[in-house]
């Protein structure tokens, strides 16, 4: 997750895929990507609120985001304890390389 406001402010400007959930009003969770609507739609941010976890709605999010764009490869970074959650949904592990200018 971005570190500051305008971070996080900037990341869902240029995000051209992002669906929240919510309950009575209250947002419980969102996934926020990216897209060349063609080949490859990246899920940059999976997050579930902690009292929502376990009751399926990050998995219908994803289920959202297939059906919008059937055609496109769906890639997202996982943390490590995330990789079981994904691993039972079906998504299987690939390798990738991350380099942040100014580090």
């Amino acid at each position: 997750m971005a570190e500051n406001y305008e971070d996080t402010k900037r990341a869902w400007e240029n995000s051209n895929i992002s669906i929240v959930a919510c309950i009575d009003d209250e947002v419980i969770g969102y996934i926020r990507g990216i897209t060349d609507y063609y080949v490859t739609l990246y899920v940059c941010e999976l997050l579930i609120h902690k009292s929502h976890r376990g009751l399926g709605v990050g998995e219908a999010l994803l289920k959202l985001v297939h059906e919008k764009y059937p055609k496109t490869r769906v890639e997202l970074l996982g943390s490590s304890s995330s990789h079981t959650y994904y691993e039972k949904l079906n998504y299987r592990g690939f390798y990738g390389f991350r380099k942040t200018i100014n580090e």
